[in-house]
């Protein structure tokens, strides 16, 4: 009966100790919420995605400094080694060069 009592509390003690060495589940980090992004209109993000079309579709596939200048955009551009900036705009399809 002893052994029994003793082997009884040994499996006990081990079940113990094997639960306290698992880890802990991690916790699962909270969902993003698209509310945090600011507010952009379709029809603004529209001129903006055309606007990068044309400026691709006419060659500029490196460019940087990508903005909004009024109701057009600016970017710019290296191209056979000249430095340039663009004005695109998209409601005209057209890209001109400024500088």
């Amino acid at each position: 009966m002893t052994r029994i009592a003793l082997l009884t509390t040994a499996l006990a003690l081990g079940a113990n100790a094997a639960l306290a060495a698992t880890p802990a589940a991690t916790p699962t980090p909270p969902a993003r919420s698209h509310a945090a992004m600011p507010a952009r209109d379709d029809a603004s993000a529209d001129r903006m995605t055309k606007a990068l079309n044309l400026l691709e579709a006419n060659g500029y596939a490196a460019f940087s400094n990508f903005k909004s200048d009024g109701k057009d955009f600016t970017a710019s551009v290296t191209k056979d080694g000249h430095n340039m900036t663009l004005l695109v705009d998209p409601d005209a399809d057209k890209v001109t060069v400024e500088s």
